[in-house]
């Protein structure tokens, strides 16, 4: 069902639209061979009808019914315009009945001699002269027109069981358009159906977010936009987005922290003399080097590939976040299908440590998509080891955790990512006294200084 709900709706459209039109085709095509199976079928009939006549006036003339009224030049007459407005009704489609056509013709040629020869034998008769004349010359003939009337009459047939098999094959095709035409609406119809789903489902997250005040959270208002373009088919139009509203964020950040920076230097002196340096950290910490050391040391050696990678020291147990960052290396590591490794990297802000590992690709699922957001519908019963381990980790360590399929900027996916971000523990100071160190300038290059 996804692959199906997966084709685009321009092929969809498409598939709809030949449906239609071989539907539409082949019953005209039908309609064409039914007026010419019409047409063949009064040719017999008028066939049949006009030698009908010439058997009454060649009986009357075996017996010797010299009164018989089929015996009479008008009523022949008749006959033979019977037959020639049999031959003027085939003129429009006599190719269509091959040699049928041909042999009217000679049927109409011997019909005519045979009246000429009836009258010149039957009007002695009349007269009462030569009523013993011999009668064989025409009993020939007649078998003659009988044997080309039953050739006329299978020609005549052939051709109707041909065009029998043309609207057979014609009802075929209409068939098959007509399926194609109504799977095609079905399936349009289920997209659409999916569609209004899933933007109900969009709307019900960003009501949430009004009534719970995050509504100005700009990560999540991120989320809902780029899920909901995506939903209405524009790829391309949600990664510029994304990559428009990252980018808006952070010079709102910097600009903000700029503000303040300025705001509080100008609210204290210009020469300000001690600094105190912050507190030795207690809680748990360890390295991220420490941990990549360590996770690199169980794992295969093309398995993982290390870019950009910076130490820090991070507020959380080594236990703890070793066993979250495996969890994720053994996530992305059941996808990998390829021999493509893991690269894992990081970067440093001033309170926090971002670790992103990603796999080219390959992607995860929707429902592993909405389980790492705390999806409620999604079971955790659904779900991988893996992924109940990131989740249980995550809010042990109190770190926040993000999984994502990248894509580029054509909006084609490149593969699937996890990212962590975790606080990180600012430089102890020099010795394990709280000391106060006196440095003479500005706050924001002090600030900057006990930054480095």
């Amino acid at each position: 069902m996804k692959k199906l709900l997966g084709i685009s709706s321009p092929k969809i459209l498409m598939m709809c639209g030949l449906g239609l039109l071989m539907t539409l085709g082949a019953f005209w095509h039908y309609q064409s061979n039914q007026s010419q199976l019409d047409r063949v079928n009064v040719l017999n009939q008028g066939v049949s009808t006009c030698f009908n006549r010439i058997s009454q006036t060649f009986t009357a003339l075996m017996i010797k019914d010299i009164q018989s009224p089929y015996l009479n030049r008008g009523f022949m007459g008749l006959s033979d315009e019977c037959l020639s407005e049999t031959i003027k009704g085939i003129n429009p489609f006599k190719q269509n009945i091959g040699k049928g056509f041909e042999t009217l013709n000679k049927l109409i040629s011997d019909v005519h001699w045979f009246h000429e020869s009836v009258v010149r034998t039957h009007s002695p008769m009349v007269a009462g002269q030569n009523l013993d004349a011999p009668l064989n010359p025409l009993s020939a003939k007649f078998s003659q027109m009988e044997n080309l009337k039953i050739n006329l009459v299978d020609e005549i047939d052939v051709t109707n069981a041909r065009l029998r098999e043309v609207q057979a094959s014609d009802e075929v095709l209409m068939g098959l358009g007509l399926l194609m035409f109504v799977l095609s609406i079905s399936l349009l119809s289920l997209k659409e159906f999916n569609r209004i789903q899933l933007q109900s489902e969009i709307e019900k997250k960003a009501l949430n977010l009004l009534k719970t005040g995050q509504a100005n959270v700009g990560a999540m208002v991120d989320q809902i936009i780029e899920r909901g373009l995506l939903t209405q088919g524009l790829p391309i139009s949600a990664q510029i987005f994304k990559d428009y509203h990252g980018d808006l964020l952070e010079r709102m950040a910097s600009r903000s922290a700029h503000h303040e920076d300025k705001n509080e230097s100008n609210a204290v002196e210009e020469e300000v003399f001690a600094a105190n340096v912050p507190e030795n950290f207690s809680g748990p910490k360890t390295t991220f080097k420490e941990v990549l050391v360590s996770i690199q040391n169980i794992n295969p050696k093309d398995l993982i590939q290390v870019s950009d990678v910076r130490d820090v020291v991070l507020a959380v147990g080594f236990e703890g976040f070793e066993q979250m960052l495996n969890a994720a290396i053994n996530k992305l590591a059941s996808r990998r299908n390829d021999g493509k490794p893991i690269i894992i990297s990081n970067q440093i802000h001033s309170d926090r440590s971002v670790i992103n590992l990603f796999l080219a690709g390959n992607t995860f699922t929707a429902s592993e998509l909405d389980f790492s957001q705390n999806n409620q519908s999604i079971s955790a019963d659904s779900m991988d080891m893996n992924m109940m381990i990131l989740r249980e980790m995550a809010k042990e360590t109190n770190t926040a955790w993000y999984i994502e399929n990248k894509t580029d900027r054509s909006g084609m996916i490149t593969g699937m990512a996890i990212r962590f971000t975790v606080n990180r523990v600012l430089r102890d100071a020099k010795s394990n006294k709280n000391l106060v160190s006196v440095v003479k300038g500005k706050k924001k290059d002090l600030a900057r200084e006990m930054m480095n």
